[in-house]
């Protein structure tokens, strides 16, 4: 994730806190939102109302307006320098309808997946989830095979549960065959309660590519990854 938009999450994080009248917290909370604004936010629509919250020292609308900005996604493309492109009609086929395919033993839901999915979500992250993307009559193979073929990034979440099932194993090989053909990252492993040495065991092709493991990282941490991941995609 760019620099921007760390700092701007963390300036919101810091304004949910609670400063319990320590007026210096919040005044270095302000001091802070103040440098921030006049390094990126004078672009902003919303610079002249922040410029008087700033002078009246409003904390609890100055937050209101920084999660504003958050959701401003043509802003934060903006300084994220992520630039939008016309692309022909004909070529519209061949670009990703999602930025990530959540590959996973459905077992593992509960454990980790429904939480790296929410975590994803927040960052506006478009994403094939089975359980989300699948609807009510579709044919969930071809819709399946459709996600692995049309996703810009797989992350695949292998434990033991995800060793020798069948869809498990077909989004593998599709993953591993479109990346091999196309010679650019696509799968971003994630080892969940299993060793490097157990996944040599199974795939050592997979195995040779940088895996993080889950026990390391929150969700949010890997979807922050995730995103930076993305922008360079996007950029270049």
């Amino acid at each position: 994730m760019a620099d921007f938009e760390e700092q701007l999450e963390r300036l919101i994080d810091r304004s949910e806190e609670n400063f319990n009248g320590n007026s210096d917290s919040c005044e270095i909370w302000m001091n802070d939102v103040e440098i921030f604004y006049n390094k990126y936010l004078k672009q902003h629509s919303l610079n002249q109302r922040i410029h008087t919250l700033l002078f009246h020292r409003d904390y609890k609308a100055i937050s209101a307006c920084l999660i504003s900005i958050r959701n401003d996604n043509d802003f934060m493309n903006k300084m994220n320098g992520v630039q939008m492109v016309n692309v022909p009609k004909y070529k519209a086929k061949s670009l990703p309808d999602y930025d990530v395919f959540i590959s996973h033993a459905n077992i593992d839901k509960k454990d980790l997946i429904e939480e790296l999915y929410q975590s994803l979500s927040k960052l506006g992250v478009n994403i094939f989830y089975d359980k989300e993307s699948l609807e009510w009559g579709d044919n969930w193979k071809e819709r399946i095979l459709n996600g692995t073929r049309k996703a810009e990034f797989a992350i695949i979440v292998i434990s033991d549960n995800f060793f020798g099932r069948e869809w498990t194993e077909r989004e593998l090989s599709e993953f591993l065959n479109r990346q091999n053909r196309n010679g650019q990252k696509l799968i971003l492993p994630i080892l969940h309660n299993i060793t490097i040495n157990q996944l040599y065991e199974k795939y050592p092709t997979v195995a040779d590519l940088q895996a993080i493991d889950s026990s390391k990282y929150t969700c949010d941490q890997i979807a922050l990854m995730f995103a930076r991941q993305l922008i360079k995609r996007l950029k270049n």
